[in-house]
């Protein structure tokens, strides 16, 4: 069986992707900056980590994962002590850092390494050394396509720096893996070979997204639309508000609630908005349930969690083009895909379903049904049999 090491610096899906390879036999190790083993087998300090950490840890041997907390620690002081700019700067620093600390590390005799988009350059150029296949885990968009749709924080000095690795990383890379097909597309459109990227759409923890008991039936009550993530612009948040304006000046009766941080410039809101703020998981998915329709307008999107997460408490979603997770819905039956930055469209599908509360209401079930392709347990199968299709 081939051994494959796994790296983050972070970790957002890379544990899912490290326990498929456990699960096949084929994991030489998990190398990230957060704690992942179990707490009970370690010391005093780790478990002070671990109590600090909004991860919980997982369920791997401790021979197989090693630790190096320099980027979660860099990002929550950054994040507290510098500008944006600053911040995003410092943190690809310190992803540079964990990139190193792996390489130097990287053990001889293992067929592969996946490693985190930012921190593979210098793991690949070792593994090359000894002839070990490299496999880029994109989780973004190509920065080409970023870059059509948004200003980056960091100075332009910094963001050329960030981009120039990405290149070298996608040119040391033997294969790239994308978390959609939209995000595979972006790596094509920039010029990338399409047998060298495959796209493994993501999965989410569905364990306790669950439809409301009954089942959403129409009212009188204004039709409620939930937005879910960070509240600004690469999201679309600005496209969501002017679309809010333009049914509210045409008499459309309707309710927009916001769940998560919002950026400062997001202030002078129409009265249909309903700000909940950052919601833990709990209320999260009381919001989900007492919503009608959820709607992501993001600008860029590789894939978008969320959607997965409120189909599967039955909410039909309302998408961009831009958002990867598009692919989980099937139009007009569990959902709704928009031009992303154009508030005329979105205001006017809308509008529809504020006309249609009983069709909208009849999507419940194809929503559940749709959502349920998407849980980890299923991302493990995919990816699993993705890698060793790589290495055959």
């Amino acid at each position: 069986m081939s051994q494959i090491l796994v790296t983050h610096p972070g970790r957002q899906h890379a544990h899912q992707l490290a326990r498929a390879l456990y699960d096949l036999d084929a994991l030489a190790g998990f190398w990230t900056g957060v704690p992942s083993s179990a707490q009970e087998r370690k010391g005093p300090l780790y478990r002070r980590l671990v109590s600090l950490s909004p991860q919980p840890t997982l369920e791997l041997p401790p021979k197989l994962t090693r630790h190096f907390y320099v980027v979660p620690i860099v990002r929550r002081l950054t994040n507290l002590l510098c500008t944006p700019g600053r911040a995003v700067t410092w943190q690809h620093r310190a992803m540079a850092w964990f990139d190193r600390w792996c390489a130097r590390k990287i053990p001889t005799g293992i067929d592969a390494v996946v490693c985190y988009e930012n921190a593979a350059l210098r793991t690949f150029q070792e593994a090359k050394e000894h002839g070990t296949t490299t496999i880029l885990d994109a989780a973004s968009v190509h920065h080409q396509r970023q870059d059509d749709v948004y200003d980056p924080a960091e100075s332009d000095e910094a963001h050329a720096r960030i981009n120039d690795r990405k290149d070298r990383e996608i040119e040391q890379a033997d294969h790239i893996l994308t978390v959609s097909e939209l995000a595979r597309e972006s790596y094509i459109a920039a010029g990338v070979s399409e047998n060298k990227v495959t796209a493994v759409p993501m999965g989410a923890d569905l364990s306790d997204f669950e439809p409301p008991s009954p089942l959403r039936t129409p009212s009188e009550a204004p039709l409620t639309f939930l937005f879910v993530g960070h509240v600004g612009r690469r999201k679309g948040a600005d496209v969501l508000l002017a679309a809010s304006r333009l049914l509210q000046t045409n008499g459309v009766s309707h309710c927009i609630r916001f769940a998560g941080e919002r950026e400062e410039r997001f202030q002078d809101v129409p009265d249909t908005v309903e700000w909940l703020g950052y919601l833990s998981r709990d209320e999260l998915v009381e919001a989900y349930q007492h919503a009608d329709v959820l709607v992501l307008p993001s600008r860029h999107d590789s894939f978008g969690r969320v959607v997965a997460e409120g189909m599967a408490t039955g909410l039909p979603a309302l998408v961009s083009e831009e958002v990867g997770a598009k692919e989980v819905l099937t139009k007009e039956e569990s959902g709704w895909v928009v031009p992303p930055g154009n508030p005329d469209t979105l205001a006017a599908q809308m509008c529809w379903c504020v006309e249609h509360p009983s069709v909208v209401a009849s999507m419940q079930e194809s929503a559940l049904e749709a959502a349920q392709n998407y849980t980890w347990q299923a991302y493990r199968r995919r990816v699993g049999t993705v890698i060793q299709r790589i290495l055959s």
